[in-house]
């Protein structure tokens, strides 16, 4: 399959979300397979993860957040470079932690909900091991389970340390995000996933809330 054109990306995420039951299945197949195809070169992820792809995307239509204007805009850049591909799925990340938090979804696709996003979370993590002086914005939102625009919001408001490239892209130094109280979010995704199937509520508080608190404690 080809890879299509930023213009050609958005017209079939609108025309997944304006198709009727009939054709919607086999129409979210397309869009998980053009997924695959557009991040799979900039994060090696080929044979093997198609499944994962269309459950990703049945649960974020199934959730209703397949809508978000954020998404399908990432989505059109996807495949521009690594920075572009990184921040499509640290919001695939996001968006499915959120998924987790809604009701109506049942039980078992909260906690399926949880596991995708941990495994979304273990591409952007893993890659972000092999660089040992600096991070991305979607690496760094990963790790504390946010969007990027929320990292984006962090170094506008000075709470982390970070050096633009002249290239326009980001990169905030590891070394401050390298001690004692770092959470691995892998493990927190996988508590809150088995909690999910005890006791079938939700979690108290975000992800995003929980990032936001340990940021503003790190730099008191």
């Amino acid at each position: 399959m080809s890879i299509l054109s930023p213009t050609d990306r958005a017209v079939l995420w609108r025309t997944v979300l304006t198709s009727g039951s009939e054709e919607r299945e086999s129409l979210l197949r397309v869009l998980a397979a053009e997924i695959l195809d557009s991040v799979g070169r900039r994060l090696d992820l080929y044979d093997g993860y198609e499944d994962e792809v269309v459950e990703t995307v049945g649960l974020l239509d199934a959730s209703g957040l397949l809508g978000r204007d954020d998404l399908r805009e990432s989505f059109e850049e996807a495949d521009e470079d690594d920075d572009h591909a990184q921040s499509f799925v640290a919001l695939l990340t996001a968006h499915l932690s959120d998924a987790a938090d809604i009701e109506r979804l049942g039980t078992n696709q909260r906690v399926q909900a949880l596991r995708l996003a941990g495994a979304w979370q273990s591409h952007l993590l893993d890659r972000a091991r092999a660089q040992s002086d600096s991070l991305t914005a979607p690496q760094v939102a990963a790790r504390y389970g946010v969007t990027p625009q929320a990292v984006y919001k962090w170094i506008k408001a000075g709470r982390v340390r970070a050096e633009q490239t002249p290239g326009g892209s980001w990169r905030l130094p590891a070394d401050q995000f390298d001690d004692h109280r770092q959470l691995d979010r892998r493990r927190i995704t996988d508590l809150k996933a088995r909690l999910a199937e005890r006791v079938r509520d939700a979690p108290p508080f975000t992800d995003e809330e929980l990032a936001d608190e340990i940021v503003a404690r790190r730099r008191d």
